[in-house]
């Protein structure tokens, strides 16, 4: 049995320059009473990425983090659950590699869940404050439609982290490959009528790259669009 409590999981598709930042600022919020692991999901990257990561996790100030390689990007779902299947700990939590998420809401999410009277009752998300205008309509337009549509109220579908004990895992029967599974994790917790808590989480700016949905206005077209389709889906697969 592995004695690793804590397993997050980052998505990594073509974030070589933000590699370095990405283990810097994890390494200095490890901590002792609770060993983590971090692993850092190789999305398909056609980067430099595979390179960056092997010699940086060659670093004993890394012994923390592994990766795991996805041949192809099938899309941001499929990396994380990818991640997820490979999780040894008791509990796993998953958010982005953009380094827009501090890594510190991880383990605020982690003490929150573990703080309840059963953690496997309950999961833990984040709750986006001073956002955009814009980004703050879509949002809430996507919830209500969720909600009514799922019958289920469900808020701020897409912010993170996420982070739940490993036996929510066994719910997960047919995740979808893209970035519908928050919406798909958070639904699953609801439906289990599992105590969905939050955490006030502010996203900060990109260090580098560009975000991989919401660079143009055709690819955010697409995105809501494909979160639409699937919020019905869901409805008739329930």
């Amino acid at each position: 049995m592995s004695d690793i409590k804590f397993s997050i999981v980052l998505p990594c598709y073509n974030e070589a320059e933000n590699l370095p930042l990405i283990l810097e600022r994890y390494a200095s919020v490890m901590r002792d009473d609770v060993k983590t692991e971090l692993i850092l999901v190789n999305n398909g990257s056609t980067d430099n990425s595979a390179s960056v990561m092997a010699e940086l996790l060659k670093k004993e100030e890394y012994s923390f983090a592994r990766s795991v390689l996805v041949e192809k990007n099938i899309g941001y779902g499929h990396g994380i659950f990818t991640g997820i299947k490979s999780a040894q700990g008791e509990f796993i939590g998953f958010s982005h590699a953009d380094m827009q998420c501090p890594a510190e809401d991880l383990f605020k999410a982690y003490d929150l869940l573990n703080a309840q009277p059963d953690p496997k009752k309950a999961m833990v998300k984040g709750r986006r404050l001073n956002r955009e205008i814009g980004p703050s309509i879509i949002t809430v337009g996507m919830s209500m439609m969720a909600s009514v549509v799922l019958t289920r109220v469900l808020t701020d579908i897409n912010a993170q982290p996420k982070v739940f004990h490993r036996s929510h895992v066994e719910r997960m029967k047919n995740p979808p490959n893209g970035f519908e599974l928050d919406l798909y994790v958070t639904y699953l917790a609801k439906k289990a009528n599992m105590n969905i808590l939050t955490i006030p989480v502010i996203f900060g700016k990109r260090a580098h790259g560009v975000s991989k949905w919401a660079f143009s206005f055709i690819s955010r077209y697409k995105t809501i669009l494909a979160m639409m389709k699937y919020i019905f889906k869901l409805r008739f697969i329930d």
